[in-house]
């Protein structure tokens, strides 16, 4: 029988074998009994690899644990020789053969690839089926542990190749962006920039566009970046005023506006204050710190005040109000909540039921420019966003690749009817008009 005893401090830096004594470690490997393969230092020797039995390699010994390179999790796989890197099927247990991917070809290692180091190597040969084997009672713990390490270890090995997936799209859409005509645009004229798009595409097959759907903040940040993009559909006209002009862009044109409603099944326009402040309720809205939607929803609880005074400190305190946390990630906040707050847009569009608010709070009237201007919210250390009657608007960035384009563009986008889908009418220049 092997003596895995002697590899012992190799077994115990594996991440497959973390937190198990070293006893049990012992006891288990005994009892599945994978063999020890060698190879010479030097000497070309195949790795044992038969895909048709879930045969893989787990290197035991090799380069000197005092010589191994740090890692920044313990599920990053080792490099190459260090104890724990697997070769062969990753994983075993997915029976990669009855597949009809085309078969695997192994072939040398490229130029450039790691050296193979003076040092003899020391190799576990596993399969699947001895990993997940009954052996009795008496080592059910240790194989439990085992098991799910192995599964960290594939979580991992998953993470990495996403990541190098994503570099490699990044890559190629980076080549490719000469050829695309990149659209920027908030969430709130997605459906209508989605119509644009679909028309654009027929009628222009060689310049497909592109659209890139996200907070209007965090869409300005990319842009001012150097992200490709021709033209920006924001949800908010001052932020482009006040991250943009006159750095990136000359002007922009107002192309609607809309109010804050809150989305809920019991709510209407008489009981929405009512609904809000019991104490069971719960509301939330979008992220205030990348998306216009959501500082203007923090905007309107702010305003509460001009409608009854005190409402505004009940409202944003209310154990129930959720939103505010930074950072809730690319998703937003999933937290459930009964009442949200949104568009009027988005509530039409969404076909649920929705309450208006009091002018004072809903950010529509521009006669109300002057009260709305008393709030305003920092979405980050360096700008702060003034509450004004909601306009949304697009502009053309001077880095654009395509101006000519996206100003035919932009007019196929003005021509639709938004009235009918919640959007209130607004034609609007600042500045330098962008389709001209």
């Amino acid at each position: 029988m092997a003596n895995y005893r002697d590899f012992l401090p190799e077994l115990k830096s594996m991440t497959l074998f973390q937190n198990i004594r070293n006893e049990e470690l012992i006891s288990l490997l005994e009892v599945m009994s994978p063999e020890i393969v060698h190879r010479e230092a030097g000497k070309h020797w195949p790795i044992p690899i038969d895909l048709e039995h879930g045969i893989f390699c787990v290197v035991l010994q090799g380069k000197p644990l005092d010589q191994l390179e740090p890692r920044l999790d313990i599920y990053n796989m080792p490099k190459f020789g260090e104890p724990g890197m697997m070769m062969g099927e990753i994983p075993c247990l997915s029976e990669m053969i009855k597949s009809r991917a085309p078969r695997v070809k192994f072939k040398r290692s490229p130029q450039g690839s790691p050296e193979v180091k003076p040092f003899d190597l020391y190799m576990l040969q596993m399969s699947g089926e001895m990993l997940t084997r009954y052996y009795g009672e008496k080592y059910c713990k240790a194989q439990g542990v085992m098991l799910r390490n192995f599964l960290g270890i594939l979580a991992q090995k998953v993470t990495d190749v996403r990541k190098e997936k994503a570099e490699a799209v990044a890559e190629l859409e980076a080549e490719l962006a000469p050829y695309r005509l990149h659209i920027f645009c908030a969430g709130v004229s997605m459906k209508l920039v989605k119509e644009t798009s679909d028309r654009w595409n027929v009628l222009h097959p060689e310049l497909p566009a592109i659209y890139t759907p996200g907070g209007s903040v965090d869409l300005i940040r990319e842009c001012i970046s150097g992200e490709p993009c021709d033209l920006l559909i924001s949800a908010d006209d001052a932020i482009i005023r006040s991250m943009m002009i006159p750095e990136f862009t000359d002007g922009y044109r107002i192309w609607g506006g809309n109010k804050m409603v809150i989305i809920g099944d019991d709510i209407n326009n008489e009981n929405w204050e009512k609904k809000l402040l019991a104490e069971d309720a719960t509301f939330k809205h979008n992220d205030p710190y990348g998306d216009p939607g959501g500082y203007r929803a923090v905007m309107a609880l702010l305003l509460a005040d001009k409608f009854k005074a005190g409402l505004t400190e009940l409202l944003m305190n209310h154990p129930g109000h959720i939103g505010m946390e930074k950072s809730t990630g690319p998703f937003g906040n999933l937290k459930p909540a009964k009442y949200h707050f949104m568009y009027r847009s988005g509530a039409i569009a969404s076909g649920k039921n929705f309450a208006e608010l009091p002018d004072i709070m809903n950010l529509s009237n521009p006669a109300l420019a002057e009260e709305y201007s008393q709030a305003s919210f920092a979405v980050d250390e360096k700008n702060t966003v003034i509450a004004t009657p909601i306009a949304h608007a697009l502009t053309i960035p001077r880095a654009a690749l395509h101006k000519e384009q996206a100003k035919e563009f932009a007019r196929m986008f003005l021509e639709i009817d938004k009235e009918s889908q919640g959007f209130i009418p607004r034609d609007e220049i600042f500045g330098k008009d962008p389709i001209k």
